[in-house]
């Protein structure tokens, strides 16, 4: 079947996996693609799991100049670091969930807007975290737990079945209340319904003055379907899972291969607004 797309206006990325390479930069190539998408008229905004400070050095970085997003949708926020929205967990919700992680052996990881709050900051997997974002987390001996405090907790274990197995079972019971999304093998994004990649796709459009339909997303992991199946183009990077892959319209190559400026170059640039030379 063809696939027939509009002009193509924004394009939502995530970032580990898709835009950074394994080295968790951003590939001269890659650079070279966005530069060119902003040419022809075609904005990035960058969509991650991240919190926001480990965000902004790369959209700094990329010269980018409107919103991004954090928590998976569950922070928007501009260049400079200002906060435009942000959605947080009940105190109510939030009881309730850590009382259900609690017969389990996993890390349960705090962030806010500002910072990353763990019990333990020498287990394997916070190095392992803070490596990956650079980000330095605050061991603190009790939870947040007053209002507009919570954004996103972060549910860790090397125990892969057992992540898996905790975002199928906790989905129903919280339904409506929280979103539960593996962001990798052995980590499990637990954020406010809201905060969903796939509603910040709609939030996102509506801050850049354009449509979904006018949206391309690359992403690679679970948490990237609900942002692939909303925007208009969703394409999935090639280390992608068989899941992610079957809710995108196209597949490219992986990080490593100069897969998102093939995908910029090849699905993106020929419904770009602006042709050149006109």
């Amino acid at each position: 079947m063809t696939e027939t797309f509009p002009r193509i206006r924004l394009v939502l990325s995530d970032m580990d996996g898709t835009i950074l390479g394994s080295d968790r930069t951003i590939s001269p190539t890659t650079g070279t693609a966005v530069q060119h998408l902003a040419e022809r008229g075609v904005a990035l905004a960058l969509v991650s799991a991240r919190i926001p400070a480990a965000v902004l050095p790369y959209v700094r970085q990329l010269g980018l100049k409107g919103p991004c997003a954090g928590f998976n949708g569950g922070v928007f926020f501009m260049p400079d670091g200002t906060i435009l929205k942000s959605h947080h967990f009940s105190v109510g919700d939030l009881a309730a969930i850590l009382e259900a992680l609690s017969p389990f052996p996993v890390e349960v990881w705090f962030q806010t807007e500002q910072e990353w709050l763990v019990r333990d900051s020498q287990t394997l997997l916070a190095k392992r975290e803070q490596e990956l974002t650079g980000i330095t987390p605050r061991a603190v001996s009790s939870w947040p737990v007053t209002p507009k405090t919570v954004n996103r907790l972060m549910v860790c274990s090397d125990d892969t079945a057992l992540i898996a197995r905790l975002e199928a079972e906790l989905a129903a019971p919280f339904a409506g209340r929280a979103s539960l999304l593996r962001s990798a093998p052995h980590k499990l994004n637990i954020t406010p319904a809201l905060a969903t990649k796939g509603k910040a796709v709609a939030e996102l459009a509506r801050l850049y003055g354009v449509t979904p339909q006018e949206v391309a997303a690359l992403g690679d992991a679970p948490n990237d379907i609900p942002m692939l199946q909303a925007a208009c183009m969703g394409i999935a990077m090639g280390q992608a899972p068989d899941s992610v892959k079957k809710e995108a319209t196209h597949v490219t190559g992986k990080p490593d291969e100069g897969g998102w400026a093939y995908a910029a170059e090849t699905f993106i640039m020929p419904l770009a607004p602006c042709q050149q030379g006109r």
